[in-house]
């Protein structure tokens, strides 16, 4: 082989690796793509991974401040492709929602013996859950009206409460505070004050039974359970009412009592409501005014 044929084989190679090390070097550039294995921190309340790099791409999973995520690959500082935990979903999610330091969540507990989680920030609202007096939750958002959106810790459930029930620390243990006003407080007459019950479990003896939030008929429901569905009794309010909890999902209400059997049954019982006595005139004239209170409300047997 000639020295001139030697000599246009080296260039010819020298040609190829400097195109390949130029084509190397533009994708880089057009891409701002590279790889990584760094452990970050998410700091908004809520945001999410997705499946592409962009707004407009389908959701995977939903992250809560403070959780743990691995940096796979980023592309120009302004999408990461991360994993969750450990083993946990893999998305994109934009860098600056990311932190290199431990992020801690909003964390606070429930400081009343009940709180009703609602779908919405209502009053009115009926309520899917109950809270117990020292749950943790974690705080998503709030609005003006003084509500919280949480994160319960112990289920991972999603709910709204009044701000106002809940504090950064735990409740103290000694200062136990009553589910149930004392009477005369909900302005719909007396209510027993109730007592803790040996634990037992009954089924649901009506077609359907009313979980209500206190004692009350006019208190409002928490939960609406089917026939023979199996609750725990785990407080009584005198012969009249059970405060139930139902082992599916924790939620707890006040049931009449009478609506409630010791052993499943073959077919829902018919309830009539009870006739109630006509009003005997009074003898005193000065007792014929009506006080103002329901007698529905002063004794549940009759509805």
């Amino acid at each position: 082989m000639s020295t001139a044929t030697m000599i246009a084989l080296r260039n010819l190679g020298l040609t190829i690796v400097l195109v390949w090390l130029l084509m190397a070097c533009t994708s880089c550039a057009l891409t701002g793509f590279r790889q990584g294995s760094e452990v970050f921190y998410t700091i908004p309340p809520v945001t999410y991974l997705r499946q592409y790099p962009g707004y407009a791409s389908q959701i995977v999973a939903t992250l809560y401040r403070g959780e743990q995520v691995t940096l796979l690959s980023s592309m120009d500082d302004t999408w990461c492709r991360v994993q969750r935990g450990e083993g946990g979903q893999v998305g994109w999610i934009q860098r600056p929602l990311l932190s290199a330091a431990p992020v801690p969540p909003e964390t606070y507990y429930i400081q009343p013996q009940e709180v009703p989680l609602r779908d919405d920030p209502k009053e009115d609202v009926l309520s899917r859950q109950i809270l117990r007096r020292g749950d943790q939750v974690r705080k998503l958002s709030e609005n003006k009206q003084g509500w919280w959106r949480v994160l319960v810790e112990k289920d991972k459930s999603l709910g709204w409460l009044p701000a106002a029930t809940v504090a950064e620390s735990p409740p103290p243990e000694s200062s136990r505070e009553s589910a149930v006003p004392p009477a005369g407080q909900d302005g719909r007459g007396p209510v027993s004050a109730p007592r803790p019950a040996a634990k037992s479990h009954n089924f649901v003896a009506a077609a359907t039974l009313e979980l209500h939030l206190l004692p009350l008929i006019s208190s409002p429901v928490v939960k609406v359970l089917q026939f023979n569905e199996k609750v725990e009794i785990v407080a009584t309010s005198g012969s009249v009412w059970r405060k139930v909890k139902y082992s599916e999902t924790g939620a707890q209400g006040w049931a009449l009592a009478r609506f409630l059997s010791e052993s499943p049954g073959k077919a829902p019982k018919s309830f009539a409501p009870k006739k109630k006595e006509a009003p005997k005139e009074p003898k005193h004239p000065d007792l014929k005014k009506d006080q103002g209170i329901p007698p529905e409300d002063l004794d549940p047997e009759v509805i």
